[in-house]
């Protein structure tokens, strides 16, 4: 029996992500966790602003975009500690959630720089989902059902915040290899054999 809990995936634009952790949660019979740096929001908020604008505002315009997320069904904590600035709430919030999958019934997070805070911690395993840019804004054009110029636009800006984020909060490069257990390119292998391997992996995992 595998000793893995938590299975973390982080996702560059049009990777794949949203369709291979929901299935992979579904595969593994526990709760998915859906990431926050969501491209359709993040592009929302983004538009009509100049870069310097978009540089000094990301962090703001993120935590208001997470703010309209659903609740995780099943799943109720506590308020975090009183005298915390939002960015501090923001962050603990995250944190407190998936270390709540984790030392419970286990779960599949989907971003959320999870694999930057967690490291190695005992009955985690973390993927990195990446490919060829093009190939990936394809990909993702096809997923979202919307044209390749249209991907190609938040491609940029969503891989963007999504590394600031994990650097912003863990001085960690969400890119880096040593990040992570299995890297796969997921333009490359469909989707659904990226699910496949995934849970094959976790399973060999003693």
């Amino acid at each position: 029996m595998t000793s893995i809990r938590l299975v973390t995936i982080s996702a560059t634009y049009g990777a794949g992500g949203s369709v291979v952790a929901p299935a992979l949660a579904s595969r593994l019979g526990v709760p998915f966790v859906d990431r926050l740096v969501v491209p359709s929001a993040v592009h929302q908020l983004s538009e009509g602003l100049s870069e310097d604008e978009r540089e000094a505002g990301w962090l703001p315009r993120l935590i208001a975009a997470a703010a309209r997320l659903p609740p995780v069904i099943g799943v109720s904590l506590p308020p975090p500690p009183d005298g915390l600035t939002e960015e501090e709430r923001f962050r603990v919030e995250n944190e407190r959630l998936v270390c709540h999958l984790l030392e419970s019934g286990g779960g599949v997070v989907l971003g959320r720089g999870a694999a930057a805070f967690l490291g190695r911690a005992p009955g985690c395993f973390h993927v990195r989902l990446d490919g060829p840019r093009d190939a990936r804004v394809a990909q993702a054009a096809r997923i979202e059902k919307i044209s390749e110029d249209e991907a190609r636009r938040r491609q940029a800006e969503t891989d963007r915040t999504r590394a600031l984020y994990v650097r912003r909060f863990y001085d960690r490069d969400n890119a880096g290899p040593a990040l992570y257990h299995l890297l796969m390119d997921s333009t490359t292998v469909p989707l659904d054999g990226c699910v496949d391997l995934i849970a094959a992996a976790v399973a060999l995992v003693p």
